[in-house]
């Protein structure tokens, strides 16, 4: 009985020896912060078309350019960025919440003005609109009109390497379409006819600028 005592204050022993050894006798703190900043900076005012008729072509469009921040000299570290152009509905009054509804949801009748969905959001433009680069450089594609919104994209391409690609010009078409029953003969695209109840209606598109990789 005696032994196994000494044994197990032994072991207690060395138990309470090891705890100072891991203790630390000195710390160090290493600050980390990070200024975040946009690397794009977009130029458009609302693009607003007015009251068109169908088979007109009316032009609009915006620039996009890389920021201060990016394009600075003493910020050499990333050199290039790629952006894709979407195109979203719009909502009638923007709020996070309205934006999520018409991202989200669509018209249980798209034909008749008075569906619910349309008390929030706008009857849907964007399969109207093209987009191209003024200028084609290296990675800008564009999107011709009469396309499926949700899948069609644009893409875009800056690189300040040598200072000449900070921007970027894009051209907006809006390529009227006519309404269902109502088409000229020389009308060309059928199928992207708009339902005839919807005369008269206010339409609208967001255009979406997207930076997909900065290196």
């Amino acid at each position: 009985m005696k032994k196994k005592l000494i044994l197990g204050l032994l072991v207690l022993g060395v138990g309470l020896v090891m705890v100072p050894m891991f203790a630390a006798f000195e710390a160090h703190v290493i600050n980390v912060t990070a200024t975040i900043e946009n690397a794009l900076r977009v130029h458009a005012a609302a693009i607003d078309f007015g009251t068109v008729f169908p088979q007109e072509v009316i032009l609009g469009g915006f620039s996009v350019e890389t920021s201060d921040s990016f394009s600075a000299t003493t910020q050499q570290r990333v050199k290039k960025i790629d952006y894709v152009v979407k195109q979203k509905p719009k909502p009638r009054v923007d709020t996070p919440e309205n934006t999520e509804f018409c991202h989200n949801s669509t018209p249980t009748n798209p034909g008749d003005p008075n569906d619910p969905y349309y008390a929030t959001c706008y009857p849907i433009l964007c399969s109207y609109l093209s987009k191209h680069p003024k200028y084609v450089e290296e990675g800008d594609t564009g999107i011709d009109a009469f396309h499926d919104w949700q899948t069609a994209l644009g893409t875009g391409h800056l690189d300040k390497t040598l200072g000449i690609d900070l921007s970027d010009q894009w051209i907006v078409d809006l390529d009227v379409p006519c309404f269902g029953g109502q088409c000229a003969q020389d009308w060309t695209h059928q199928g992207w006819e708009l339902p005839a109840g919807l005369e008269h209606q206010v339409f609208g598109c967001d255009i979406w600028v997207e930076v997909t990789n900065v290196y």
